[in-house]
């Protein structure tokens, strides 16, 4: 099985390449870099494992939510080259993908992942962890402010993500007592979208659509 994984929801960027079980990847930590750096790094990855695109059984790439200027990056990229060479592409959740990569060895509870939307918002999720250490999503995914984030229940989690740090005077008063530990400095990545793909329905590469959770995406593209 080879599939190629594309991640750009937030400034962190990265790449991955799963090639007869082995994992090649590429990742970096900023928001311009996402245009410049994602083509040569799919070349890099391709010539390393010794393939083509003609070698490829599927594609993946984190939908969102997200940023809007990274993710239209990031999904044109991967629409790219599923049309051009007929591969299916499996649309991952930025929030899951976030959980995955955040998830502590062997932790089975339940995990809060938080974005920075900007614009004094937040992008979050609820997420239960199972046998298999797959997220399972526990909710629906949510646009809201920091002041509306609070426990779904009584049960107590871990939380990631960099909303922790950019509303941890907001987050805090409403999540203490609940969340055990808190991993600021998290970010989905195309190593966790490429394993989260098997559990997604691949769908063709021009049915590839965004989420945002937010109606006015162009005024928010403004502000980005």
């Amino acid at each position: 099985m080879n599939l190629l994984a594309i991640e750009t929801a937030t400034r962190a960027c990265s790449v991955a390449l799963v090639h007869d079980g082995r994992l090649l990847q590429r990742s970096g930590m900023d928001a311009r870099m996402h245009a410049e750096v994602l083509l040569p790094w799919i070349g890099e990855l391709l010539a390393e494992a010794g393939i083509g695109f003609q070698d490829l059984d599927a594609l993946a790439v984190d939908r969102g939510p997200g940023g809007f200027t990274s993710l239209r990056i990031g999904l044109g990229i991967a629409q790219g080259i599923a049309l051009a060479h007929d591969l299916p592409c499996h649309p991952v959740s930025s929030l899951a993908a976030l959980a995955l990569a955040a998830r502590p060895e062997n932790y089975q509870g339940r995990m809060l992942t938080a974005i920075d939307a900007r614009m004094e918002e937040i992008y979050a999720g609820w997420f239960d962890f199972g046998d298999d250490g797959q997220p399972i999503g526990v909710g629906p995914e949510m646009l809201l402010p920091p002041t509306d984030l609070k426990p779904i229940d009584n049960t107590r989690f871990i939380a990631a993500g960099d909303a922790l740090e950019a509303y941890a005077d907001i987050l805090r008063p409403n999540l203490e007592g609940h969340m055990q530990q808190g991993i600021p400095n998290a970010w989905p990545t195309a190593t966790a979208v490429a394993q989260l793909a098997a559990d997604i329905t691949p769908v063709e590469g021009w049915r590839v659509e965004p989420v945002y959770l937010r109606d006015n995406v162009a005024h928010q593209h403004r502000r980005e």
